[in-house]
């Protein structure tokens, strides 16, 4: 599909590319003609008017091609007269002048053996005066210009065609890339609600299975149906949160609100969570911070950190919630003592459905959505969201918020 693509983008500069030099060279071709034509006329005009050529006449002295030459005839087209600078035969003149008075022209271009003329007739007293000039110099010149346009275009075309290449493939990876992490994000949230779906299905199955049992005595399946119910609805919001914040069409309500407050009511609700693993969990809010957001999705946010953080952190371990303002920013930070990120997964922390633990994720109900969420809350607010990690020791999530 792709490589169709990069052909098509390829093909389209091509012949962009193609009709635009065409259109170049042949306006400059155009115009160059018709200059040559309009500058011919006026010589020949001036010529016909005075009947005067170049007075002097040295010895052996050749036809000027950039010169004009005449005849002299009568009405009926019998020669009288033949300027001097002109080095053709009387009876080639015969021959060119019958062909003029076979036109019927006053003006035009004939060709007779190697001669390739430009002529003028103007009607006279005596009869006709007929004005030539070598048309050759100005075929060669032309000439030229085709050569010279067919190679400017050939080499052209092959520089866009080289151009073109490199620039579909860098053009190409960002779509290809979004391509390939949207056919994982279908497959993987696929394969997150199959499982809970086919949980639902199977307790329903038993349940369906023992019509003449009692509510009470299927209450252990119809718990697991709800708790799996629970947990499709969480994954379904969350998509759902993330497609309205790719498409923009998220509604936020913006308000100023003390973002010192918001972080400590973030914090309280994950004590007992923190007593129950037995970890310690510290904070330190710089007070009276004003913030210009979506409460709402601030507390969202706070909440995702905090529970990965717990989440990653084993008993007898500490976690550290800080809130300050750094160089005029805000600066949120979470730090927990837990295993760490390793490198290689560093980079893919914030990606959809992205689990470092796959098994252990799978069976605590984590979707891997969390954090690229929070990483959705924050770009929305126009911060920056990073994390910085050594394996065995802990991570640090850090969030800047811009209020310049």
């Amino acid at each position: 599909m792709f490589k169709k693509l990069k052909v098509e983008l390829v093909l389209t500069n091509l012949i962009l590319t193609s009709l635009v030099l065409i259109t170049i060279f042949s306006g400059i071709y155009i115009l160059m003609d018709r200059n040559f034509e309009h500058s011919s006329r006026e010589k020949m005009i001036k010529t016909a008017e005075t009947e005067r050529v170049p007075p002097l006449k040295p010895p052996n002295r050749n036809m000027n091609s950039m010169e004009s030459f005449f005849v002299k005839t009568d009405d009926d087209g019998n020669i009288i007269e033949i300027s001097w600078n002109s080095n053709i035969d009387r009876y080639t003149y015969e021959a060119i002048v019958k062909s003029v008075f076979r036109e019927n022209t006053s003006r035009g271009s004939i060709s007779y053996r190697n001669y390739n003329l430009r002529y003028l007739k103007v009607p006279k007293n005596y009869g006709f005066i007929l004005v030539f000039l070598d048309k050759t110099p100005d075929n060669e010149i032309l000439h030229n210009l085709i050569i010279i346009s067919i190679s400017v275009c050939t080499i052209s075309l092959i520089l866009v065609f080289i151009i073109s290449l490199f620039i579909a493939s860098i053009s190409l990876r960002p779509i290809i890339s979004a391509w390939k992490k949207q056919q994982n994000f279908v497959a993987d949230a696929s394969h997150e609600l199959r499982t809970p779906l086919a949980v639902i299905t199977t307790n329903l199955d038993i349940v369906i299975g023992s019509p003449d049992d009692t509510i009470k005595s299927q209450h252990k399946w119809l718990k697991n149906i709800k708790l799996e119910t629970g947990r499709m609805t969480r994954l379904i919001e969350d998509l759902l949160y993330l497609a309205r914040s790719d498409s923009n069409r998220q509604q936020l309500n913006f308000s100023n609100f003390n973002l010192s407050s918001a972080v400590t009511q973030s914090i309280v609700p994950f004590e007992a969570s923190a007593i129950k693993h037995e970890i310690q969990m510290t904070s330190h809010i710089e007070s009276k911070i004003n913030f210009t957001g979506d409460e709402g999705r601030i507390k969202q946010l706070m909440a995702i950190l905090i529970h990965n953080a717990i989440k990653h952190t084993p008993a007898g371990k500490s976690i550290e919630i800080n809130l300050c303002r750094i160089n005029g920013n805000i600066q949120i930070t979470v730090q927990d003592t837990g295993e760490g990120i390793a490198p290689e997964h560093i980079d893919k922390i914030f990606d959809r459905f992205y689990k470092v633990d796959k098994v252990r994720s799978g069976n605590n109900g984590n979707f891997g959505l969390g954090l690229s969420i929070a990483k959705s809350i924050v770009e929305e607010h126009r911060g920056a969201i990073t994390v910085s990690s050594t394996p065995g020791e802990g991570s640090l999530f850090k969030v800047i918020f811009h209020t310049a």
